[in-house]
């Protein structure tokens, strides 16, 4: 029996823009998604089962010869699965093997509905399974940039950029002092992130320039020490990416008379919102409340930081 961990995640800046080369602040999340082997009591299946704190979410079964599935309670989820442990089994065919010995618990610490990372950390906790790299299984199955996966295995805020097709992270300090000013809020709504980000992100043709402009920003950001100066730059950035992508930002759409400033993060429309703000939290909560949004978490609840 081995059980493994994975961070959740959420994308501070460049969303959309990190498909095409821009450098993305990314952290890390507290909350994440734990993988449990078990001893198999059935050779001849495979079986695995979800939860989400004691909620039983998801679950199938596998002939783990031909990885067909032979029941399940959502056959979309169980055809991801089925690609996911393929795949593994392409990079190292050795490890199916193990899927004659061993059953799967999975249990993540937040909502599926929350888009901070079930396929991104569930793909990490197969490669580490597998032993195989986490990033190569990832572009095996998706287009998306990678970034969420990177967050999965770190331990710290990252820079992650896509160079010639090659991803590239690093570990930077972003522990700003105003962290305490800073909120993350659920919109209330799931985004088909990696499908809603690849179709948004084909339609755009940003110039070098461009692309720069959102690395600059990420930057600005990272080495933000004001809360005023990231307020500047969050609504920079959130004008800009509504320019090019057509979209009105949340601050005109969902948050009226707010006092601070909200960047959406990720897909636009659904999952999670940043909001900085001098006010205080009590009054601030207040104001969400009104608006049906219950949801919300300090900065330092959330980003893990080794």
């Amino acid at each position: 029996m081995s059980l493994m961990q994975a961070h959740g995640k959420l994308l501070i800046s460049a969303e959309y823009m990190v498909l095409h080369g821009s450098q993305a602040l990314a952290v890390p999340l507290k909350k994440g998604q734990r993988l449990q082997t078990i001893r198999s009591g059935d050779h001849r299946l495979f079986s695995w089962n979800a939860y989400h704190e004691e909620d039983h979410w998801f679950s199938a079964e596998f002939n783990p010869s031909t990885l067909s599935v032979v029941a399940t309670t959502d056959r979309e989820k169980a055809a991801y699965l089925q690609t996911l442990l393929k795949a593994c089994i392409e990079l190292d065919p050795a490890f199916q093997s193990e899927l004659f010995d061993w059953d799967v618990e999975t249990r993540l610490d937040f909502s599926p509905d929350w888009g901070l990372g079930s396929s991104s950390t569930l793909t990490a906790l197969l490669a580490e399974w597998a032993d195989v790299n986490p990033l190569d299984l990832h572009f095996m199955i998706s287009e998306g940039s990678g970034y969420d996966v990177a967050c999965a295995i770190t331990k710290s805020p990252i820079i992650y950029s896509l160079l010639d097709n090659e991803p590239h992270y690093q570990p930077v300090p972003f522990n700003p002092p105003f962290a305490d000013q800073l909120y993350f809020v659920w919109l209330g709504s799931k985004q088909p992130t990696a499908h809603h980000l690849e179709e948004m992100a084909g339609q755009l043709n940003p110039d070098p320039e461009l692309t720069e402009t959102f690395s600059t920003l990420t930057r600005g950001m990272l080495e933000a020490g004001e809360l005023s100066d990231f307020r500047i730059l969050m609504e920079e950035h959130e004008a800009k990416l509504s320019e090019l992508i057509r979209r009105d930002r949340v601050s005109e759409t969902r948050f009226p008379g707010l006092h601070g400033s909200v960047k959406s993060l990720g897909a636009w429309g659904g999952d999670f919102v940043m909001i900085a703000s001098e006010q205080d939290p009590a009054a601030l909560y207040n104001y969400l409340d009104n608006l049906g949004l219950s949801c919300r978490f300090r900065y330092k609840d959330l980003v893990y930081e080794g």
